[in-house]
């Protein structure tokens, strides 16, 4: 991807308005960690998309209550919106993908004292930050005037893996790790008052000849363009996308259409991962 511009106040859909002619395009809420927001503001440097992206971040005020109340600290979570062309969702979230974040959907409903129409996001969560069943906000995130950051398509500029995704993926590490050392201490204290019987029973190896032994099958490796468009599917489905419309989505066509010519039986292994899926 390109440079990120970015422009002192603007909403998604000031910024956006009319993009739709020039192709399919989509919004996702990205909820990640408080920590890495300039990470996630400087997330376009890291990915390579081919139309203009566009994100605001919120920062919750009125509304910290109902948001605490239902079990999110607003304190340690970046609320970000993007509007992202639908050909480039799967480009936008792979690395954070990578890194463990997962798709759910969220209904953004208005909080006390405030009005407008409810709305379902798809939103990528941080796996160390939780995510509730809705979420109060004081206006329509794409109504929302912000800070705006536009990345416009060209050149990676970071690389994702030496710069601030080493950040967020030790920030994230550091979250999952203080949550898993909680649970073994929970687990150490159970294993304690459980003490568990000695066996006293002895058991034999039953020999088997070489005609009893099963076959050995090695599997085949995948070709470069059979994991390529293994992780063009992943990320489609992650990014929402329905098994029955990604083959007619442009990222499929186009990896396929590679794949095909490659002689790769392309429709086989669409069923295979779908069944897989």
């Amino acid at each position: 991807m390109g440079e990120v511009e970015i422009v002192e106040s603007g909403s998604l859909d000031g910024l956006t308005n009319g993009w739709e002619q020039y192709g399919a395009r989509t919004r996702i809420m990205m909820l990640g960690a408080r920590a890495d927001r300039h990470a996630l503001r400087n997330h376009g440097r890291t990915v390579a998309i081919e139309e203009t992206a566009v994100s605001v971040f919120h920062r919750p005020r009125e509304e910290r209550s109902e948001i605490e109340a239902l079990g999110l600290d607003h304190t340690r979570a970046s609320f970000q919106f993007v509007d992202v062309a639908m050909a480039d969702l799967g480009r936008w979230m792979q690395p954070l993908i990578g890194q463990g974040w997962t798709r759910s959907e969220v209904q953004i409903v208005p909080s006390a004292g405030t009005s407008f129409e409810e709305e379902t996001w798809a939103c990528f969560h941080h796996p160390a930050i939780p995510l509730p069943e809705k979420i109060p906000l004081t206006e329509s995130p794409s109504m929302m005037s912000r800070k705006a950051f536009v990345t416009h398509p060209g050149p990676i500029l970071d690389d994702a893996t030496d710069s601030v995704m080493e950040n967020l993926a030790a920030s994230m590490m550091g979250e999952i790790s203080q949550a898993m050392e909680e649970t073994v201490d929970e687990t150490s204290v159970e294993e304690e008052e459980v003490a568990e019987p000695e066996s006293n029973i002895s058991t034999e190896p039953i020999p088997m000849t070489e005609e009893n032994l099963p076959p050995v099958t090695t599997p085949q490796p995948e070709s470069p363009l059979e994991s390529e468009m293994r992780q063009v599917i992943s990320l489609l489905v992650a990014g929402g996308q329905e098994m029955g419309d990604i083959m007619e989505h442009p990222q499929f066509i186009e990896v396929s259409e590679r794949a095909a010519a490659a002689g790769v039986d392309v429709w086989g292994m669409f069923v295979r991962i779908s069944e897989e899926s």
